[in-house]
Parts: structure tokens; C-alpha cells; sequence
């Protein structure tokens, strides 16, 4: 359903021991549905000093509209890398770490597994497991955008501006690839628990002609996506639980044995499990590593 930005628009807030913030969430047009998952604007203050972003099988578009926020690089020795204007994350195997001292005024764009590269004509592979300056990948001209964006004050403007920037930067020559979008929605529909090898079959190409597609257009290869859909699986079924049958959990969740399912927590969060769930958590894709 299209409608107007105001109708795609809905509002969240939150206030308590972790920090007061709003967010307001937009879903795209129907022309930038088969690449965008969702634009948001969140502002406020947290009261701790960092968290670790989790690997969910999307990218992301940021553009800072506030105070200066810190990348933190594992050391030694440890780096804070400032974040002042708009930068792009990759699809990614592992966690980020990010510090907001001052409060946040992020408005970000969250791509679909294989949607980055009809907006930025970039192979996804390319830009994995990589933040970078947009302005490193686009040229200065992109900080025309956030100039922009900072002269409007109503979120609903600012989405229907990035909205329009993003309508003009599609090019249908970088659409996924038909089999991409049929595999990964497979994926996603079966949690990460579909098989690799018999995607293939169905689609009747080889694992290995699937996977340079993988590569080409999302960034990582079919097993790793579905490892990381699994994950995402196993961290839904983990809300609001004050024990968890881990066992159980694994094999729910397509796991071969709960082994398996530590490996993954410890690669994709840092944590083993039952350190992982001790851990605060402001929302479904972070963790509070620091307060």
C-alpha cells in the first residue's frame, strides 16, 4: 500500500534506566520496496556508554544530524572513529561497537538483503564488513543531502526528501538478480534453516554460480545469510524469557546441536549465550556492552 509519507509513518518512545529517546519509522514506497526495508528517525540520549550493533542480514544507509557519534575499532589499541555525516554499512558477519556521548539525531535508511546496490551501483561484495564515508563511495555531492535534510525540522519532510533522493538513484541495470531475490526470500521465509544446495537445485544452477550472485548482489554468500537468520531467529525467541531451554532452542531454531548454536552467539554477538542474555538490550539489533 503506497499512501501518503504520514500514513507509512509510526512513532515509538522509550524512557527508562537505558536512556529516553523517540523513533519514527517509515515504510518506502512501492517502488523502493524490493530494495529498502524501512527509513527511521531516532533522537534522545542513552545512559550508557556503548552498545554493539548485531548482524541482521541488511545494510544501512546513516546520515548524523546531531552530535558527533564514535565507530569503536577493536586494539589494541582501541580507535574512536567519529561518525559527523553520512556514512554506509555493509552487510556484516559480526558486531559493531558505537558510542553516543552527547545524544543522537540519526535518520537512516535500512536496505533489503540485496537492495544497497540499485541505490549505490556498487557490488555488495565490495563493501562487506565495511563503514564508510558515502562521500568516499558517491563523491561530495551526497553532503548536498544532509544539508538538506538539516533545514527541515518535521520528520515526515525529511523522509519524503530522502525518499525522493533515493527514488532518483535507482537504476534497474543494479536490481538483484531474479534468483537472488527468490533464494534470499526463501531464506528468510525458512529462518535461515532453508539448504543451500537445494536452492540451487531448485533453481537449477550450481552452489557455486548461486553464491557469486550472493556475493554480487548482497555481500555474503547464501550459508553465511542463513547463518545470520538463524541468529536473528534465535534472538526473537529469546525476548522476554527469564530462563531459556537452550537445547530446545537450538534445535527450534535449526541448529545441529546447542554447540553449534554457541559458536554462532559467540561470533555474531561476542557472547556465549547465557552471558548474552544477562546483557541489557535497548532494542531487537543491540546489546549494551558498557554503562
Amino acid at each position: 500500500m503506497a499512501g501518503s509519507i504520514t500514513d507509512r509513518i509510526s512513532l515509538f518512545e522509550r524512557q527508562d534506566a537505558l536512556g529516553c529517546w523517540r523513533v519514527a519509522t517509515c515504510t518506502p514506497s512501492p517502488a523502493l520496496a524490493p530494495f529498502v526495508l524501512s527509513y527511521w528517525f531516532g533522537e534522545g540520549q542513552v545512559f550508557y556508554q556503548r552498545d554493539r550493533i548485531l548482524p541482521g542480514g541488511t545494510s544501512f544507509l546513516l546520515i548524523n544530524l546531531g552530535p558527533t557519534q564514535y565507530r569503536i575499532l577493536p586494539g589494541p589499541p582501541e580507535q574512536r572513529v567519529p561518525f559527523r555525516d553520512i556514512w554506509y554499512s555493509g552487510m556484516h558477519e559480526g558486531p559493531i561497537e558505537t558510542e553516543a556521548p552527547h545524544g543522537n539525531a540519526l535518520l537512516g535508511v535500512v536496505f533489503q538483503s540485496a537492495g544497497a546496490r540499485g541505490v549505490l551501483h556498487v557490488d555488495a561484495q565490495a563493501l562487506a564488513n565495511q563503514i564508510q564515508p558515502l562521500e568516499d563511495l558517491l563523491g561530495s555531492s551526497v553532503l548536498a543531502l544532509r544539508e538538506r535534510l538539516l533545514q527541515m525540522s518535521d520528520c515526515r519532510a525529511r523522509f519524503a526528501e530522502l525518499e525522493h533522493w533515493l527514488l532518483c538513484r535507482l537504476r534497474s541495470q543494479h536490481a538483484p538478480h531474479r534468483l537472488v531475490s527468490w533464494a534470499v526470500a526463501n531464506l528468510q521465509r525458512s529462518a535461515g534453516q532453508g539448504s543451500v544446495e537445494r536452492l540451487a537445485a531448485e533453481a537449477g544452477v550450481s552452489r557455486k554460480y548461486l553464491g557469486n550472485l550472493f556475493q554480487r548482489d548482497v555481500g555474503l554468500s547464501p550459508k553465511m545469510l542463513a547463518r545470520v537468520l538463524r541468529f536473528q531467529s534465535a534472538l526473537s525467541l529469546l525476548a522476554w524469557r527469564d530462563t531459556v531451554p537452550w537445547v530446545a532452542l537450538a534445535e527450534h531454531c535449526g541448529y545441529y546441536d546447542q554447540s553449534h548454536l554457541t559458536r554462532d552467539f559467540q561470533a555474531f554477538s561476542g557472547y556465549a549465550p547465557g552471558a548474552f542474555v544477562r546483557q541489557a538490550r535497548p532494542d531487537g539489533q543491540s546489546v549494551v556492552v558498557a554503562g
